[in-house]
């Protein structure tokens, strides 16, 4: 059974073709820029679509630790059916940088969602204490 019987990833190469090398220029962007900020906003979308699924089906103590890294093993096989579908005989199109700044990309999100988190809980710390002082 192939999964591209399942799913038809010509889109893939209209959303590759957008990135003309003119446009970038136009910018000053590279193309891993816009590969780093795509699987970013990848992980956000993913996080923000499987966080209540997990916290529904797990105890509220591990939902923020299961729900990253579930979406991080869906962008993972997303990216490697990208990769597979780039795939040309043995070789693949993609550049030599695809993977490190996919990798990067996420564990990046991952540092900022965790830095996020650390600081609304410090925030949280911080007023409550001010409230009891002035009480």
């Amino acid at each position: 059974m192939n999964i591209m019987e399942w799913f038809d990833a010509t889109f893939l190469q209209e959303t590759i073709g957008l990135l003309d090398d003119d446009l970038l220029d136009v910018f000053g962007l590279e193309p891993f820029h816009v590969q780093f900020a795509l699987v970013f906003l990848f992980m956000l979308a993913l996080m923000w679509v499987v966080k209540p699924v997990i916290e529904w089906m797990m105890l509220n103590h591990w939902k923020t630790l299961s729900s990253y890294t579930a979406c991080t093993l869906i962008a993972l096989v997303f990216l490697q059916l990208v990769d597979r579908y780039a795939m040309a005989d043995t070789t693949s199109t993609l550049p030599g940088y695809y993977w490190s700044v996919c990798l990067l990309a996420i564990s990046s999100f991952g540092l900022v969602y965790v830095g996020v988190k650390g600081m609304r809980k410090l925030y949280v710390r911080l007023t409550k204490r001010s409230k009891r002082k002035a009480a």
